[in-house]
C-alpha cells in the first residue's frame, strides 16, 4: 500500500507537504539541488552539475538554453541561501501564475506547468497557509536550546470574522512585518510557525477595519483553530 493510500501511517512532514502544494514544490526542488556541489554560479553551472546524475522532471528542458529558473535565483552559495532564494522564487512564480498565466496545457516546460497547476490549487477556495520563521517584529519568544535544535514546526488554523455581524472576512491580510500572507475565500489561514518560537505575534489587517495584533502560543494553540474578529473603523 503506498503512502497516498495509507495516510494513517504518514509522518507529520508528509501530511504537511500533501496539504500545502507550494511547500511540497519547494521541498521537491530543494531536495535535489542541495545534493549538488555548491556554490552554483548560474543556470549554465546548474545544467553542468545536473549532468552528473538524474535530472528531476521539473528541471528537464528541451535544450540547455531553455532556462526554466530565473537569474535572480543565482548564485546559490550554500543550503541556507538555496532555501531563501528558492522559496522566494516559487512564491513570485505563483503570484504571476495567479495573475493570469492561463491553463497549464498552454505551457511547455514541466516546471512552468507544475507552477500553473499549484497556483490553481492555492487560489479560490483552497486553504491558504504561510510559514513564520524569522521572528516577529511585533513580538516573539524563543524556545529553549534543545527545541531550537530540532527545528520542528507547529500549526494554528485562524478564522477571521466581523466582530459585530459574525460574517467572515475573506482575503484579509496577516503579517509579522517580515512575511505577509492572505486569508482564503473562507476567511481561513493556516499559520505554520517554526519550532524556534514558542510565542509569536501577528497583525491582521483589512480595509475598513481596525488592525488587530494576535498572539499565537504553542502551549495553548498548537493544532487548534482560533477565531479572530475585527472591528469596523469608525
Amino acid at each position: 500500500m503506498n503512502q497516498y493510500t495509507d495516510q494513517t501511517s504518514d509522518s507529520f512532514e508528509t501530511r504537511l507537504l500533501r496539504a500545502h502544494p507550494e511547500t511540497a514544490l519547494v521541498y521537491e526542488l530543494a531536495s535535489r539541488l542541495r545534493t549538488l556541489p555548491l556554490p552554483i554560479a548560474d543556470w549554465d553551472d546548474l545544467v553542468r552539475k545536473l549532468q552528473g546524475g538524474p535530472v528531476p522532471e521539473l528541471l528537464q528542458v528541451p535544450e540547455p538554453n531553455a532556462q526554466c529558473l530565473p537569474d535572480e535565483l543565482f548564485p546559490i552559495r550554500d543550503e541556507a541561501d538555496l532555501a531563501v532564494k528558492l522559496t522566494a522564487t516559487i512564491r513570485t512564480f505563483l503570484r504571476q501564475a495567479e495573475a493570469g498565466a492561463g491553463s497549464p496545457a498552454r505551457l511547455t516546460l514541466p516546471l512552468h506547468k507544475r507552477l500553473a497547476t499549484v497556483a490553481g490549487e492555492t487560489t479560490g477556495t483552497a486553504r491558504r497557509s504561510g510559514v513564520f520563521d524569522d521572528g516577529s517584529l511585533l513580538g516573539s519568544k524563543q524556545a529553549d536550546a534543545s527545541a531550537r535544535e530540532t527545528r520542528d514546526v507547529w500549526v494554528v488554523t485562524l478564522v477571521l470574522t466581523d466582530c459585530d455581524t459574525g460574517w467572515r472576512l475573506p482575503y484579509s491580510w496577516i503579517t509579522d512585518w517580515t512575511n505577509t500572507y492572505q486569508f482564503d475565500a473562507n476567511a481561513q489561514f493556516i499559520a505554520v510557525i517554526d519550532g524556534t518560537w514558542t510565542d509569536y505575534v501577528v497583525l491582521v489587517m483589512r480595509d475598513g477595519y481596525i488592525n488587530r495584533t494576535f498572539a499565537l502560543s504553542r502551549a495553548t494553540m498548537a493544532g487548534t483553530t482560533q477565531y479572530i474578529c475585527l472591528n469596523r473603523a469608525v
